[in-house]
């Protein structure tokens, strides 16, 4: 039994080669537009990342000012309690001369603001009684201490100023009226000075009511 030279080769052939290899498939022109989609929608995060980016500044920004405003808010109440600290001492320097100097200050601040808020800041109605008139003194006196709280630096400074010539003039009271010591004038002094305040609120307040 023979076999032929050309079935072996054949045959052969069809072993080494095996079957045929599927057809190639060309993807369809949507899975080339994959990638563009992909591409658009990572730009359109970084652009919006970076959007957010810019706009923090500002807000810092805005956070920086405003703590800047409050250090320097700060700095100048720090300023203007070392300045007045400072004059005080100073003034304390004059012993009772100075304590006077600050005294006449405040007594002609209280009076002539207790005069002014009475009858042009707010005038009185007319005759109120004597317990409306008592209210409305307790209310006026209330609003000339909120101003003596702002005016303080200055009345200190303006009684540092007048401390030499108030030393001049106790000492001169002193010696012209008699006094053992300067203690005794000023405590004479101050003692005329809440007589003349109390007497003018007094006299005020009973007139209104």
């Amino acid at each position: 039994m023979s076999i032929s030279l050309s079935s072996i080769t054949a045959t052969s052939l069809f072993v080494d080669i095996g079957p045929p290899a599927p057809p190639l498939t060309i993807p369809s022109a949507p899975f080339f537009r994959r990638p563009a989609a992909a591409a658009k929608t990572r730009l359109l995060r970084l652009s919006f990342a970076n959007s957010s980016n810019t706009h923090r500044p500002e807000s810092s920004g805005f956070d920086s000012s405003s703590e800047e405003k409050q250090g320097s808010n700060g700095k100048d109440k720090f300023f203007h309690a070392n300045s007045l600290k400072e004059i005080l001492t100073k003034l304390k320097r004059y012993g009772v001369s100075g304590i006077l100097s600050y005294g006449l200050l405040n007594t002609a601040y209280y009076l002539t603001t207790f005069l002014v808020v009475w009858f042009y800041i707010a005038p009185a109605p007319g005759r109120m009684g004597y317990l409306a008139a008592v209210e409305r003194f307790v209310k006026v006196m209330a609003m000339v201490w909120a101003g003596s709280q702002v005016t303080k630096i200055i009345r200190a400074g303006g009684a540092l100023a007048l401390a030499p010539f108030v030393d001049r003039g106790l000492s001169w009271f002193t010696l012209k009226f008699g006094f053992k010591s300067q203690g005794k004038a000023f405590a004479t002094i101050a003692g005329l000075c809440f007589g003349l305040a109390f007497l003018m609120f007094v006299v005020v307040t009973l007139l209104s009511a």
